[in-house]
């Protein structure tokens, strides 16, 4: 996977404000990004970047966005403790309030009722009822996130807390403190999951991965990974395969929805305070705190392997599909890793992921519809090249105009240097 920046924007040097962008969100359609930044609330042509509108209601900083599922209205909050429902034609129909500053906001994917989180309560409006119902939390809000049902909400806390709440207000689930602010989480989408899957960005150098059943309220053990940043943002791709994790190493990185970090998509000057995927498209727009917007197209490879009437290929990124182009059978291998080069040969597979080449084989080289590959050697090496090949016994690794050659325990036998690539 490659990134290739469609265009940017320094907010700062255009509209003479200061301020970072603490928010990016787009419309359903995927064709406006709309941008929190100072005061303002900025409207752009998702394709090319040119300003379509430059919106005024608030008084101070605004710090989220959120637009409903049907595409008709977005919302914007933040210091000023307003929230501001807008058309989707960008004219401001109503304005609500809470008692402090507007943390989070987000749309319920099936009711388009609206919830907003502030520094002490959290609230629910919808276009049928005149008032906000609010209740009082515990801590202060940060983020909050819909199941894809619409039947919960998932309330991130400073003190490390996630509370699940039902459309009534009530906690239903809690997850355990993680004892540092829960920046940030979103729910996957895809109505798919067996369970409500929940990821989790904590400035405690993790983000985790929560399978909910919300049926029981109970949660299986969380997937926890390490990372050696603060994550500011978290959100899944429409399709709920992917997801896109940014934060104060300037980065964005495409992570699959098990928590597996894949690759990164961009690296910018200063801390990424938001990260957004367009819907139904391989693109990707990031805010970040120097008042800069960026869009960027990903460009996925194709990765695969051809041996006689075995066809074997990369799938979702971490898996390989081995496929019986006679008996059309098919076989997966979970790798739980990047799948970065794959060559088959013969009964021999090989894999190359980030850190290693796994070496897989058949049972017997005699039995041309068997499919359980199992694994046979580890070398344990990052090795970078253009090309993978394996053999009977051995890899072979090209890399410009150097070809090497390495047996399956991962020694290094010969080294070919050519004259031209």
């Amino acid at each position: 996977m490659r990134a290739v920046l469609t265009w940017q924007v320094n907010i700062q040097e255009r509209e003479t404000i200061q301020g970072p962008v603490y928010d990016v969100c787009f419309n359903p359609a995927g064709n406006h990004l709309v941008v929190a930044c100072g005061s303002l609330v900025l409207v752009y042509d998702a394709n090319d970047g040119v300003l379509l509108h430059r919106l005024k209601g608030h008084k101070e900083t605004v710090y989220c966005l959120s637009y409903s599922k049907d595409g008709k209205r977005f919302s914007s909050g933040g210091a000023d403790k307003c929230v501001i429902i807008w058309k989707n034609t960008c004219e401001g129909i109503l304005k609500y309030s809470h008692n402090d500053s507007i943390q989070s906001l987000c749309y319920n994917p099936v009711t388009h009722q609206l919830a907003s989180v502030s520094c002490t309560d959290f609230g629910f409006w919808s276009p049928d009822q005149k008032s906000v119902s609010k209740f009082k939390i515990p801590s202060k809000g940060l983020c909050c996130s819909w199941t894809s049902d619409g039947q919960y909400l998932a309330i991130g806390y400073f003190d490390g807390v996630v509370s699940i709440r039902a459309k009534d207000g009530s906690e239903k689930l809690r997850l355990p403190s993680k004892e540092s602010p829960v920046w940030s989480l979103c729910f996957n989408p895809s109505s798919d999951e067996e369970t409500d899957v929940l990821v989790v960005a904590c400035w405690n150098g993790t983000v985790s991965v929560h399978s909910l059943d919300m049926v029981n309220l109970k949660q299986g053990p969380p997937k926890e990974r390490k990372v050696d940043f603060d994550a500011c943002s978290a959100r899944f791709f429409s399709n709920g395969e992917y997801m896109v994790v940014g934060g104060s190493n300037n980065k964005a990185v495409l992570w699959t929805k098990d928590g597996v970090q894949l690759a990164p998509i961009c690296q910018r000057e200063d801390w990424i305070w938001a990260a957004a995927p367009r819907p139904r498209q391989n693109y990707v727009a990031v805010g970040c705190n120097d008042g800069t917007v960026a869009l960027y197209q990903l460009v996925f490879s194709t990765v695969h392997g051809l041996y006689q009437d075995r066809y074997v290929y990369r799938d979702y990124m971490t898996d390989v599909i081995i496929q019986h182009l006679v008996t059309e059978q098919k076989a997966r291998i979970k790798c739980k890793d990047h799948v970065k080069k794959i060559a088959v040969y013969k009964s021999r597979l090989a894999v190359q992921l980030p850190d290693k080449v796994l070496i897989y084989e058949l049972p017997s080289e005699e039995e041309e519809d068997n499919m359980q590959y199992r694994k046979r050697e580890t070398i344990n090496k990052a090795m970078d090249c253009n090309l993978l090949v394996v053999t009977s016994q051995h890899v072979i690794l090209c890399l410009e105009r150097k070809l090497q050659l390495y047996s399956f325990k991962g020694d290094k036998e010969r080294e070919w240097v050519l004259d031209a690539v």
